[in-house]
């Protein structure tokens, strides 16, 4: 058991990558959730090992494939002792989160993340750009722009100072990106996902999962997780799903999250699965972190030597 405190994070969509599992099924982890996501008619093996970019860039695809990367690390890392003292995941990967604090069994929370991902591929389409140092306000003022015009554009993700996502219909991002590149200083860098991700286009999807949310059976999470909807560190099921129910089309408020673990003495962070965007984000929202990267269970293992 590691004695420093820890937090675990997760990444969402966004992340993903070919071959990103690879490693992780050659390794024979997590073969319950492969089985489960068979069962269910999705061959998440060949997400993980085989797909192109273009298929794992689907909705649908990317979010069970992300989990199943995410958890096979979390495990690698508890059978390697690395003992968590809270856990957070962005967007998607919040389940893996809950799963990771003993929540919610992974089996049902990747059951779970299916029908989320075929609920949100199927919901109205829409674009999500990241805005790079604008102040909030012009933001929120470029969204209103957007909102004059008859187009659907709000702040999605408060991801790390000077660093934010809009989303909403194709239109809207595109005029609130004109406004905001207009006032000049700021960048914004279309994101490449399959839709308007915690914006009120995935009002629908929010509807139709959050009847599958209430009959999740949640337990109280072994550890704090920092929470999406919140910006908080919740400790209680009861605190948790009425989060969860709002995470689909509300923003994520990443910046808060982190700097509530922060509040619990949280110095050291362990990014687990593809990617280290969120390593980057931590760092520039409490600079003085140590941030770890571990995409694989055998990256897991070795890191939990130095842990």
């Amino acid at each position: 058991m590691t004695a420093a405190p820890i937090a675990l994070l997760f990444p969402g969509q966004g992340a993903q990558a070919p071959g990103m599992g690879r490693a992780a099924v050659a390794a024979g982890a997590a073969p319950e959730l492969l089985r489960a996501a068979s069962a269910l008619g999705l061959d998440l093996a060949g997400l993980v090992t085989a797909a192109d970019a273009d298929t794992l860039r689907r909705t649908e695809h990317a979010q069970p494939a992300l989990f199943y990367c995410g958890w096979s690390v979390a495990a690698a890392l508890r059978a390697a002792g690395v003992g968590a003292t809270a856990v957070a995941g962005h967007s998607l990967g919040e389940w893996v989160a809950l799963a990771a604090a003993d929540a919610l069994d992974p089996v049902r929370a990747l059951e779970l993340v299916i029908e989320r991902g075929r609920l949100m591929a199927h919901a109205p389409a829409g674009a999500m750009a990241a805005v790079l140092g604008a102040a909030p306000e012009a933001v929120v003022a470029a969204c209103r722009v957007a909102a004059d015009a008859g187009e659907v554009c709000v702040v999605a993700n408060d991801n790390a100072p000077g660093q934010l996502v809009v989303s909403g219909t194709a239109a809207g991002v595109d005029l609130a990106a004109r406004a905001l590149r207009a006032g000049r200083g700021a960048r914004v860098v279309p994101l490449r996902v399959a839709g308007a991700f915690h914006s009120p286009l995935m009002r629908e999807a929010a509807a139709a999962f959050a009847a599958r949310v209430e009959a999740v059976p949640l337990r109280d999470p072994a550890v704090p997780i920092a929470a999406n909807a919140t910006g908080t560190c919740l400790g209680t099921a009861a605190a948790l799903r009425p989060a969860l129910l709002a995470q689909l089309d509300q923003p994520v408020r990443w910046t808060e999250a982190v700097r509530a673990l922060d509040g619990l003495g949280i110095r050291t962070f362990v990014e687990c699965g593809p990617g280290t965007t969120l390593g980057g984000l931590v760092r520039r929202i409490l600079p003085e972190a140590t941030v770890h990267a571990a995409a694989t269970p055998e990256e897991a293992a070795r890191l939990g030597e130095r842990l």
